[in-house]
């Protein structure tokens, strides 16, 4: 039998042990690499809630994001509100559709205060958006709202919209995924055109090379322990992908890809990296890849981008957890000290 100090050291080698098991795990996995990537050539993209997290990136770094994808999203700041706001005005319009106008003056006022970066750099940024007219999920006056917002902040020619006519909510693709009209997982739709690569043909030019079918490059894991510090959202590990001719080269470019809600490693395992055409434009056009994880929490339980303010009431700006992280992981990219 054990006596009161025996059971006291037992329940504090229990306790230590559930401390343990609760912790994040991302020393397991291995450190992403310093490399010498182009800046110059550094894109950030992503559907639905990453499509907002994107935008939150490029707003609050205009002068290192140098173009953003935005897939089947709404418009920055629209849902500071909350989750109400995020769910009846951001995605549905059961509270009327987001003011595009009122949006961007708001953006203004952040960035003369330091919150977010100087929007006169947006001048020179490309923009891809892509919206599906019957989305069932972000609906049409939503994603337009998107558009009209960015329409405030870039030259005419810098913005590239291309619609899809009967597409459901997903990343377009030539031919992986569900059916184009359909919405479900794993959420890339087949739609006969790849949303990957007319994007980087806006954002990045047009490929080098012929694309192949199949990667050539390996997709591998890294720890996102020492840039989510301040996140409790992101998981404990992303992806990065890194084609062959861009082994020690410093001529490569960088595309950060920011999955959806309920696309993420803990729920599709590489389903939506694999299927999404993102790893054979990488090795067309000589850029590295990297897709950061978020996992699911109570206050986020499908796993999205903290879009709506479940973290942080900053979410959205330059103190936002995820977007300090996220900023962290693409600095160690391309070699910079995340310094302006």
């Amino acid at each position: 039998m054990l006596g009161k100090t025996g059971c006291k050291w037992l329940l504090l080698v229990i306790v230590a042990g559930l401390l343990v098991g609760c912790g994040r795990g991302g020393d397991d996995y291995p450190q992403l690499p310093e490399m010498q990537l182009d800046p110059e050539r550094f894109y950030v993209g992503g559907l639905s809630s990453g499509g907002y997290m994107a935008q939150q990136l490029h707003l609050a770094w205009p002068s290192e994001v140098k173009g953003v994808a935005v897939f089947a999203a709404g418009p920055y700041g629209c849902a500071r509100d909350g989750v109400n706001t995020a769910l009846l005005q951001c995605m549905a319009t059961t509270r009327g559709r987001p003011d595009a106008s009122a949006l961007v003056k708001q953006a203004r006022v952040d960035s003369g205060e330091g919150k977010l970066g100087d929007l006169q750099q947006l001048k020179e940024s490309r923009v891809f958006i892509y919206r599906a007219e019957f989305d069932p999920l972000i609906h049409a006056p939503v994603s337009q709202a998107t558009v009209d917002f960015y329409k405030q902040l870039v030259a005419e020619d810098q913005l590239q919209v291309k619609q899809g006519s009967s597409a459901g909510h997903g990343l377009p693709t030539q031919s992986q995924g569900v059916p184009c009209s359909e919405t479900r997982s794993p959420f890339v739709n087949a739609c006969g055109f790849s949303g990957a690569g007319l994007s980087l043909d806006h954002l990045d030019s047009s490929s080098r090379r012929s694309l192949s079918s199949e990667p050539q490059g390996e997709l591998k894991k890294f720890s996102q322990g020492p840039f989510s510090e301040n996140s409790r959202g992101m998981a404990d590990f992303g992806y990065y992908y890194q084609p062959p001719a861009c082994d020690g080269s410093d001529n490569c470019g960088l595309k950060m890809v920011l999955h959806g809600c309920e696309q993420g490693a803990e729920k599709l395992d590489t389903e939506f990296v694999e299927k999404s055409g993102y790893l054979q434009q990488a090795d067309a056009r000589d850029l590295v890849l990297v897709f950061p994880q978020v996992e699911a929490t109570l206050p986020n339980p499908k796993g999205c981008w903290d879009w709506w303010g479940y973290e942080s009431s900053a979410f959205d700006t330059r103190e936002g957890p995820q977007v300090e992280g996220l900023r962290a992981i693409w600095s160690r990219l391309l070699n910079e000290n995340s310094a302006e």
